[in-house]
């Protein structure tokens, strides 16, 4: 039997392993893992924790702290034997937990609530009592009472929504089954407290008049409709016998007009939350084709339709399919003949016919479903004005017209979780079978989280019963958008894409097919320009007609995206263009980029010399930068695109882009440490290069790809690479690049202890570098003296030589290399104890790091600020250091830098009276340290080893024992 382990946020956030309880320390660490719990399995960004955790902090950084937190709550999970379950999730700045939904108590009571529903649908009162009087124990207080701020009232306020309906959903099912008394004990409390809540009124009174309380329920309504009127300025739908107008006096007057229920309905319950939370008589719900509008709709409807006593009415307008949309005078004809307005007394104009309908509407509570819209004139008419009425309009275009002059709200559908998917999935096809879960998973990711394509899957797996579910995977990849041999054409994705790529106009339809050129995930409209050849403001207008139907997504500000399919979809569309047209558009696309990263490295690194034969590419406006900032902001946005787009180059048969775009944005990409994406990229563009034949190329690819595993710590690699490409360079006669391959060389030496060896080096070099007037070969190399010298403990050569670096980096305009000598110096002042110069520098370097997006070298400039402060009794600011020193250790995802962080920070607790927490770090340190190889191990190993002795000294533990 495996441990039970258990989470309850439903009142004080707990964690439960084997029946005991495990601390999960203060309010806000326990409020940390609410929030994920909460989100269980979906990352969480750090900015909304803060948000949920501290309200809105202003200028306060309060992310040092929260990793502290999560620090704190891996050891808290490691006890459960949840030691990897608390995820970093590194691009995006978010945690994610995983662990089983079913282990914690609000996603139990969502289930539970979800069966009770179903039960009650199908007639089963009896049963849907049963599962709510199991689900309800679970709350044992507010829930999440950790969080604070607006967004957590709003989120406590929402799940008290979810409360509410499960004690009415019982109390119905109570009454349903005959037992009232226990209705009036279940509801004494709540209709006090939900005084104005109608369908808990009605359930009251139901009670009351059951069991013989006649008089008490009469006094009941006459109070209830008193207050309802004064506090909500309408009348209730309250009374002991419900009445209606004459008009509506017989059955067939009250409209039952509405799609079926999907009894498969799955997930989507933040988005059913969010609409229970409305106010107003209007919602919109958008998205794009297939994403589940209408099921959606349909299913929300049909859980409120209590509320809507007076009847539901449903219209499909028609937008888009192989009708033509709907008129509103005829759509208007149909309610009122659904109203029973005979034919010969419809009247004829659609002003006319509007009013006939609020004739009829009157205040009658009515649900409304108009599907399929085009745009809000084809709706606007619809739309009873009556506040007792509810409207949901669902359509694949944003009504904007809606929005800006009737302040509709609107809901945007967005596809299906994994998790989701996966579960629909296996509801369609009827597998109950856990070995198929892989099988299953590996399915609907086919479907990018389209609920139609999910059941266009489930249709291949029902013809193919006897193939395995996991054999489909690969078969179906590139058949989901196939329409042979559907009997229903309209159901195909095909056929449902083709509606709406039809009422595009013939410029964004072009557009919608040259930009599925673009490889990377997301993109800008200056990227789409370049791609089809327009002025900038024109593509982005074009962009905005493609987001405004859902063609494509809004991803953030003047950025787009694809869905998977869509893209597909877009691929073979643009199949049936000129070949020779495609290839100018690729070709404007990759020149765009690579111009644009090469104005970005210029502005950022200007001491560097350009990219060797750079095209000419007058059809082509690259970015302009007219600051780091601009460019380093641009980079960043751009960076996995960057790598998309060079891969993609590579591949295609562009192989002067296929290097020269990685070359370029080598100087940009290993500022954020993403050295897995930098070594596979730079391993292709030597594959490039060498088809390229340009010899030049070969040498600068080689040594960035030296460079690259110089940083991952893997220097028998770093060494082969940067010999090679000093041989190449000495072979071509190429002096200066034989220069710089050498000093390379030498700085791995010097990591691996060599460093007689690389000094000797480092001194030809040198002389080389002034002999051509290479100052920032010249600087580079006596900032790597500076190291050598330092490490060997000759303080004074090493602080001329850092000094030296620094004058020239400083005169030649070199940001990152000035920042780089004042750690050094930092550093070598920290060690020759005199920590106010050790100070300065440290704080000097942090600035210019943090300002160069340069997070490796603001790690470690950090780790070494945190020991100068500690030193001068800085306590606090040590710590504050440490806590950063971490982040952005695990931020690039370096195993050694994390262990230099922990230790720091540990050895800052330790000094300033913690030593529970140092230990803490230091145990963490331990369990990455011991997994590590290579020639930064032992002085990692050295230091633990002292801070882990004196923690063990300090401790209250030790001293008792």
């Amino acid at each position: 039997m495996g441990a039970h382990v258990e989470f309850g946020i439903l009142g004080t956030t707990e964690l439960i392993h084997d029946g005991r309880v495990i601390p999960l320390g203060p309010a806000k660490q326990r409020g940390m893992i609410a929030v994920l719990l909460y989100h269980a399995g979906e990352p969480v960004r750090v900015s909304t924790m803060i948000e949920l955790l501290w309200g809105r902090p202003g200028n306060v950084d309060h992310r040092p702290t929260l990793y502290s937190l999560a620090s704190r709550l891996r050891a808290a999970l490691a006890q459960a034997g949840l030691d990897k379950a608390l995820v970093r999730v590194s691009g995006i700045g978010a945690y994610r937990l995983d662990v089983d939904p079913g282990t914690i108590d609000l996603h139990r009571f969502r289930r539970q609530l979800t069966e009770a529903r179903e039960a009650t649908a199908q007639g089963r009162p009896e049963s849907s009592a049963e599962i709510l009087l199991r689900a309800l124990p679970l709350w044992r207080g507010d829930p999440l009472p950790e969080l604070g701020g607006a967004r957590a009232d709003q989120l406590r306020r929402s799940l008290g929504d979810v409360l509410l309906d499960a004690h009415k959903l019982l109390a119905e099912s109570q009454l349903a089954c005959g037992r009232p008394h226990a209705v009036l004990d279940q509801l004494d409390r709540l209709i006090q407290i939900y005084d104005l809540d109608e369908g808990l009124a009605r359930c009251w009174i139901r009670a009351l008049s059951t069991v013989g309380r006649h008089d008490e329920a009469k006094r009941f309504v006459i109070a209830f409709r008193r207050r309802f009127r004064k506090e909500m300025r309408t009348e209730p739908d309250v009374d002991i016998v419900p009445t209606r107008s004459a008009s509506w006096s017989t059955a067939d007057r009250i409209p039952r007009h509405m799609r079926p229920d999907i009894a498969d309905f799955t997930g989507r319950q933040a988005l059913l939350d969010e609409l229970g939370e409305m106010r107003g008589n209007v919602v919109v719900i958008t998205g794009m084709p297939g994403v589940g509008k209408t099921t959606l709709a349909t299913h929300w409807a049909h859980r409120r339709r209590q509320m809507f006593p007076d009847g539901q009415l449903y219209l499909d307008a028609g937008a888009y399919g192989l009708a033509s949309p709907v008129d509103p005078q005829d759509a208007l004809e149909r309610f009122l003949r659904i109203l029973g307005v005979p034919p010969d007394q419809i009247p004829v104009s659609l002003e006319q016919r509007r009013d006939r309908f609020e004739d009829l509407i009157g205040d009658r509570r009515i649900f409304l479903l108009i599907d399929n819209v085009l745009d809000s004139a084809q709706v606007r008419p619809l739309i009873p004005r009556s506040m007792n009425c509810l409207t949901v309009i669902t359509s694949r275009t944003r009504l904007s017209g809606l929005t800006i002059r009737d302040g509709v709200r609107t809901v945007t559908v967005a596809p299906l979780s994994e998790d989701e998917s996966t579960s629909l999935l296996a509801r369609i096809v009827g597998s109950k079978d856990a070995s198929d879960l892989d099988g299953l998973t590996a399915l609907a990711e086919l479907s990018g989280g389209l609920p139609l394509a999910l059941r266009i899957i489930g249709e291949r797996v029902a013809e193919r019963p006897r193939s395995g579910i996991a054999e489909l995977a690969g078969e179906l990849r590139h058949r989901l958008l196939e329409t042979a041999g559907e009997d229903d054409q309209a159901a195909a994705l095909t056929t449902v894409f083709d509606w709406s790529y039809r009422a595009l106009g013939a410029d964004a339809a072009r557009l919608f097919r040259q930009i599925s050129h673009h490889p990377g995930t997301n993109f800008g409209p200056d990227a789409a320009a370049a791609i089809a050849g327009l002025p900038v403001a024109h593509a982005e207008a074009l962009l905005n007609v493609l987001a405004k139907a859902h063609m494509i997504n809004h991803d953030s500000t003047r950025r787009y995206r694809f869905h998977g399919l869509l893209h597909q979809y877009a691929v073979e569309r643009s199949a049936g263009d000129d070949p020779a047209v495609v290839r100018q558009e690729q070709r404007r696309m990759l020149d765009w980029y690579l111009l644009s990263a090469a104005g970005a490295v210029a502005v950022t690194a200007p001491e560097w010399p350009p990219m060797t034969d750079l095209p000419s590419a007058p059809d082509v406006q690259p970015m302009s930068f007219g600051t780091d900032t601009e460019a380093m902001n641009w980079c960043a946005a751009e960076q996995d695109n960057l790598c998309a787009v060079s891969r993609w180059a590579q591949n295609h048969g562009f192989d002067r882009h296929g290097w020269q775009i990685p070359g370029v944005v080598h100087e940009i990409l290993e500022r954020y440490g993403c050295r897995g994406d930098i070594l596979e990229l730079n391993r292709q563009a030597l594959v490039a290069a060498r088809r390229d034949e340009h010899e030049v190329g070969q040498i600068g690819i080689l040594n960035n790809l030296g460079a690259t595993y110089f940083a991952v710590h893997d220097y028998d690699r770093a060494v082969a690479a940067f010999i090679e490409a000093r041989h190449l360079a000495a072979a071509t006669g190429n002096f200066e690049a034989e220069t710089l391959c050498s000093h390379n060389l030498a700085s791995t030496y010097v990591s691996l202890g060599e460093v007689p060896r690389a000094i000797e080096i480092y001194e030809r070099a040198l002389q080389a570098c002034r002999k051509m007037g290479l100052s920032v070969g010249e600087s580079a190399v006596l900032n790597w003296l500076g190291a050598a010298n330092l490490q060997l403990g000759q303080y004074q050569r090493a602080a001329e030589n850092y000094h030296q670096a620094l004058a020239i980096r400083e005169r030649i305009g070199a940001k990152r290399g000035t920042g780089q000598s004042h750690s050094g110096l930092g550093a070598l002042y920290l060690a020759s104890g005199q920590l106010r110069l050790a100070l300065w520098h440290c704080e000097t370097a942090r600035v210019i790091h943090a300002h160069a997006h340069d997070q490796e070298a603001e790690c470690d400039t950090l780790i070494t600020l945190a020991d100068v402060q500690r030193n001068l009794e800085m306590h606090a600011e040590a710590v504050h250091s440490g806590q950063r020193a971490i982040l952005l250790g695990e931020l690039v995802s370096d195993s050694f830098r994390q262990v230099a962080a922990l230790t720091a920070m540990g050895d800052a607790l330790a000094a300033a009276g913690d030593p529970k927490a140092a230990m803490d770090q230091a145990r963490m340190a331990r369990r990455i340290l011991d997994d590590l190889s290579g020639a930064h191990v032992p002085p990692l190993h050295k230091r633990l080893l002292v801070l882990e002795r004196t923690v063990q000294i300090a401790s209250p533990e030790s001293r008792a024992g």
